[in-house]
């Protein structure tokens, strides 16, 4: 049975979500030091708790509503600083940055929509969570060799600007098609 009311807050992959998001200023702080070694070990330190916490919230049964948003929250916001740090030395990130951001708040919209009409609030999608590895690993990737060339760079910023729109058409088909179920469920019970 999954968790409830104030013990959802509280849950272990609840609190490492927040930690992941607590992560994001030392991250970004180590980087613009120049200690991006350190900044990478954050990065990766931050990347494991966001595979512990689904690993163990599946597990013990402590998938919550809270959790459903809180992960990918603590994802994007961990990207985004990472693309913001990483532009520093390869400007074009900037555009992966606003792509990143449009299929958001695109994917957002959609899911709100789907959840207004299902009343459910949606877990993470493998699709969603190979984009999310695909982005981190090309990030890690450029924090660890900030001198790559720009073709490698430009290389993996399309790869990833890929696999997010590939994301955003399969949450885009999912949504729609929970949404349709609940719409006929709700004609069948008038």
């Amino acid at each position: 049975m999954p968790l409830e009311g104030r013990n959802q807050i509280w849950s272990i992959p609840n609190l490492l979500s927040l930690f992941r998001i607590l992560l994001i200023p030392l991250m970004v702080t180590l980087y613009v030091k120049g200690r991006t070694i350190a900044s990478l070990i954050v990065f990766g330190v931050s990347a494991l708790s966001d595979i512990a916490d689904g690993q163990i919230a599946r597990r013990f049964n402590m998938v919550t509503n809270l959790g459903k948003m809180l992960d990918p929250l603590a994802d994007k916001l961990t990207q985004g600083a990472a693309l913001v740090c990483a532009a520093q030395v390869h400007p074009q990130l900037f555009f992966l940055l606003g792509f990143m951001a449009m299929k958001e708040l695109v994917q957002a919209a959609i899911g709100a929509r789907s959840m207004k009409k299902t009343g459910q609030a949606f877990s993470s999608k493998w699709f969603g969570k190979l984009c999310t590895v695909i982005t981190t690993a090309c990030l890690m990737t450029m924090f660890a060799f900030p001198q790559l060339p720009e073709g490698a760079i430009n290389g993996m910023i399309l790869l990833c600007a890929a696999m997010m729109l590939v994301s955003l058409a399969l949450y885009a088909k999912h949504f729609h098609a929970h949404s349709d179920a609940a719409e006929a469920e709700k004609r069948t019970l008038l």
